[in-house]
């Protein structure tokens, strides 16, 4: 009805319009406005304001006044109604330059300005212009004398060298045309004033100059200046301290600079930092010497953030110390963090710190840190001796398995040395102050047969938390004057339920929460790492508490929740890898899931290696955290994922879940797979190293060969390797080797799977693979008889160049040593329990002699060189040359050099390494 009303009202006025213009609501010739688009919008109205006549080959500036008595104006658009050769200048300003053209007479033209309001009504002027011919007038000259290049913040003029040759110059105006941090002073003199501001980046702006002659001409001209940015400096200072550094030097190296400082009797430093701003970007690495007098040589060091964040960290006291970043102070704990970092010397960003942080378990960094300590110590003033080949710290350092081993053997020659970690408490981080209520997430190191659990801490020192199994509890929770975090549980909360030998009695007992004391090691992001030591007492069936206290030990990280980024829900459909969300039944561990988030909000929920599919889900986005609901009513099972970090890879979550009403806490990574094509063939050919598992560090190889057979480590059984039509990698193991290369190109029902790995990719990074592992078992009958999945990386290798042992490896290499006589001496390199009293499994040697005895000793690598005992002489065996089939070794005494009889050539097929005979 009100698009016909106003059309209806045009048209009875247009019939009468000589008579009735004005009481219809028109306006003047030269004026016009649109139709209202809404009766309850008020139009605009507009007035050109500027010279009726202008000279030749000048510019002039018009000027549209407009207003909106119930809006404001969003939009102007000028236009040439009539004329031609005339160049408009800003033209959806409010003010527009016309660059007026050389005439044969006077001339007229017509420009026009159309403004729209805020809610689209409009309203159009015109205005005339009368270009006048300077005939009998000869036009200037102009050109513009000073430097193209100067440096932001500074002052210089520009100087209008002009002339006319039937006249005089009676005016000059000076404008900036182009570009920013310019200002212009004394615009109407020859010379004009140039100040430069301070600009981010180089600037490239124009300064234009106009002059006008006595009769009225103009001429005008341009100038190019580049304003060149400062590289501005960066000032503020590090406190921290050096363990073991008394009264020595610490460096500051950010790129190719310098900083230095000495530390005083305590070993504090101050150091002050004065780089300019392109030094930003670069990482910053603090090292010291030691003054441990059994290895004076060894330096602490710290690889810390870039120096930008360093700066930004510091606040606004342009001080940086230990309780706002732990990285500033140098000791046992940084440096053995430092030497757990892969190519740490080629570490150049934040972010490939932050993927080498993703494989640092904090138990193996305190094993680390303790192996230090003890080592720059020394046992009562004796030394230990460093292994076989090895003549620093360094290069002890440089392979956490071997300080792993080295640790063990250490603990068996000095059974007073024991693991307390109350030595790194003065090297840790203090856990920062509490100031508001917080909600924080523990997620332990390793999932197995710890439990998760959600905190939230008050100010005033209450809090509450939430097992993974369902119970919760009210606590209280302090922070002591070594800046532990104490957690103490105001009712003891179970943690689990389970069989325990107590007084050589079997039975089953509960295992009640005491209070729980986190020692923080390092920071990584928005995760504290650290040690979680809690005391807990045995309740037997009956309620009677059968042993009062005993410590649990548990490594991981406190995250805060709501630190986390928020995502929108436009962030959140596609396919999710989600970590540790489902436990089968009878089993300790969790299994991932893939989850398919539909734009429509539905989804679909499959756990691969437990055959677990559902579409009946669906996903929401709530507070900016993400909900996935399975299931309704009594069974229906929630997941809220809380974004914890966000990086290259995907985003980290932990989830609370609700099943039946009972909530529970669990730990989980969701990683967003971010390729939509998965894996080719001429991607899957070459060699890759395997790194396994977000809480526990593995590497492995993985080969695959140009005709698509695959052997995992470097002697294990053949695969057939495959890219299925979902781009999902796929190693096939048969049973039946008999027929293994019929079941390669036919499986005709002949042989069956003995075990197939998926790899199904969700993140590609120049060669390094974010995939989602799955391993299937399959019995005699080829139905799948297990599944685990987890997420992995692979890293793809430039060819196919392994030219020495890893523990990946060695450890499941087995040497069959084919004797003249026909016997045999067979070598099996495997992680083994040695001993009935330990607890971790070493690096070991098991050897079987055609003699029927046997022998087992622990190995360790160094350099890519295996060290091991051989009936009571120490021997080292390299790696010489890897081909398809064939190894070839060097095993001779440690300390020796290799000879050409030392060198024996094994045949890797079918799972052992053959040595045949010496000739």
């Amino acid at each position: 009805m009100k698009s016909t009303h106003s059309s209806f009202r045009f048209l009875a006025c247009s019939t009468a319009l000589s008579v009735f213009l004005y009481g219809c609501g028109g306006g003047s010739s030269d004026k016009d406005t649109s139709p209202n688009p809404d009766q309850g919008n008020r139009v605009p109205t507009v007035t050109i304001n500027g010279d009726n006549s202008a000279q030749e080959a000048s510019v002039v500036t018009l000027n549209a006044a407009a207003s909106d008595s119930d809006g404001s104006i969003s939009k102007y658009a000028w236009s040439i109604t009539s004329g031609e050769n005339v160049t408009l200048n800003n033209s959806d300003q409010a003010s527009v330059d016309l660059t007026l053209p050389d005439v044969n007479g006077d001339t007229q033209i017509t420009i026009s300005v159309t403004v729209t309001d805020n809610d689209g009504a409009t309203a159009r002027d015109e205005h005339t212009l009368t270009i006048v011919d300077n005939a009998d007038n000869q036009a200037p000259t102009v050109v513009i004398n000073g430097v193209a290049e100067v440096d932001e913040q500074s002052e210089f003029n520009l100087t209008a060298t002009a002339s006319d040759n039937d006249g005089e110059i009676v005016s000059y105006f000076w404008q900036l045309i182009s570009g920013e941090g310019v200002t212009l002073s004394d615009t109407d003199k020859a010379q004009v004033k140039v100040t430069t501001s301070d600009i981010d980046e180089d600037q490239q702006v124009t300064i234009a100059v106009m002059v006008t002659d006595d009769g009225g001409a103009v001429a005008m001209t341009q100038h190019q200046l580049l304003v060149k940015a400062s590289a501005q400096t960066q000032v503020f200072t590090l406190k921290g301290r050096v363990n073991n550094g008394v009264n020595s030097a610490v460096n500051l190296t950010v790129g190719d600079k310098t900083v230095t400082a000495t530390t005083n009797g305590s070993g504090e430093f101050s150091l002050l930092v004065e780089l300019e701003e392109s030094y930003d970007s670069h990482l910053v690495k603090l090292s010291a010497p030691s003054n441990s007098v059994f290895f004076p040589e060894f330096n602490f060091v710290s690889q810390l953030l870039t120096l930008g964040e360093l700066k930004q960290r510091a606040g606004n006291d342009n001080i940086l110390t230990e309780d706002e970043y732990s990285g500033v102070s140098v000791g046992a704990i940084s440096t053995a963090l430092y030497y757990m970092l892969d190519d740490r010397e080629n570490i150049t960003t934040t972010e490939q710190l932050e993927n080498n942080y993703d494989r640092i378990y904090s138990g193996e960094l305190a094993i680390n840190a303790n192996v230090l300590h003890m080592l720059l110590n020394g046992n009562q003033g004796e030394t230990y001796p460093l292994p076989t080949g090895v003549t620093t710290l360094g290069q002890l350092f440089e392979n956490d398995l071997l300080i792993r081993e080295y640790r063990e053997r250490m603990l068996d020659s000095y059974p007073s040395v024991t693991d307390d970690n109350q030595k790194l408490i003065a090297e840790t981080t203090t856990y920062p102050a509490i100031n508001e209520t917080q909600q924080l997430v523990f997620s332990p190191g390793f999932n197995l047969y710890t439990i998760g659990r959600h905190y939230t801490l008050n100010p005033d020192g209450t809090g509450s938390t939430v097992l993974e199994n369902g119970n919760s509890g009210e606590l209280t929770w302090s922070i002591d004057a070594a800046g532990i975090l104490i957690l103490e549980y105001k009712v003891p909360i179970t943690l689990r339920m389970g069989v325990h030998h107590i007084n050589e009695k079997t039975d089953a007992y509960e295992e009640q929460l005491l209070t729980s004391a986190f020692y923080t090691v390092f920071q990584r992001g928005n995760t504290i790492e650290g040690v979680l030591d809690e005391s807990i007492r045995l309740v037997d069936k009956n309620g009677t508490v059968v042993e009062s206290n005993y410590d649990n030990v548990v490594y991981g990280g406190f995250t805060e929740k709501q630190n986390a980024a928020k995502l929108s829900e436009a962030d959140f459909p596609g396919t999710w890898f989600i970590d540790d969300v489902f436990t089968p039944e009878g089993l300790y561990f969790t299994e991932p899931a893939i989850a398919n988030l539909m734009a429509d909000g539905s989804a679909s929920i499959e756990v691969p290696s437990v055959d677990f599919y559902t579409n009946n889900a669906k996903w929401q986005v709530t507070n900016g955290n993400l909900e996935i609901i399975s299931g309704s009513g009594d069974n229906e099972t929630r997941f809220t994922y809380y974004v914890a970090h966000k990086d290259e890879i995907g985003y980290a979550f932990v989830a609370n879940v609700t099943n039946g009403g009972q909530q529970f806490a669990r730990n989980g990574i969701m990683v967003k797979q971010q390729t939509a094509t998965g894996f080719n063939e001429n991607d899957i050919v070459g060699h890759f190293k395997e790194v396994s598992g977000q809480r526990i560090h593995y590497t492995g190889n993985l080969i695959i060969y140009d005709d698509l057979i695959a052997r995992g480590d470097i002697d294990w059984e053949d695969k057939v390797a495959r890219v299925d039509e979902n781009g999902v990698l796929q190693l096939e193991t048969y049973l039946d080797r008999d027929t293994l290369e019929l079941c390669r190109t036919n499986d005709d029902g002949r042989c069956f799977l003995s075990k197939q790995t998926s790899y199904r990719l969700f993140a590609n990074n120049t060669n390094q693979y974010v995939v989602m592992h799955t391993e299937s078992g399959f019995g005699s009958n080829g139905e799948r008889a297990y599944g685990i999945s987890k997420i992995t990386r692979i890293v793809k290798q430039d060819g196919i160049n392994i030219t020495r042992f890893d523990y990946g490896m060695l450890n499941s290499l087995r040497v069959r040593e084919h004797l003249p006589n026909g016997q045999k001496n067979d070598y099996f390199f495997s992680e083994l329990y040695i001993s009935d009293e330990e607890s971790e499994p070493r690096y070991a040697l098991s050897v079987s002699y055609a003699n029927d005895e046997h022998e087992v000793t622990p190995f360790y690598l160094d350099n890519g060189i295996a060290y091991f005992t051989l009936a009571g002489k120490s021997m080292q065996m390299s790696l010489e040359q890897f081909e398809r089939d064939t190894l070839t070794v060097c095993l001779h005494e440690a300390g020796a050099t290799c000879t050409d009889a030392d060198k024996k050539q094994l045949d890797m097929r079918w799972n052992v390494a053959e040595m045949p005979p010496a000739q």
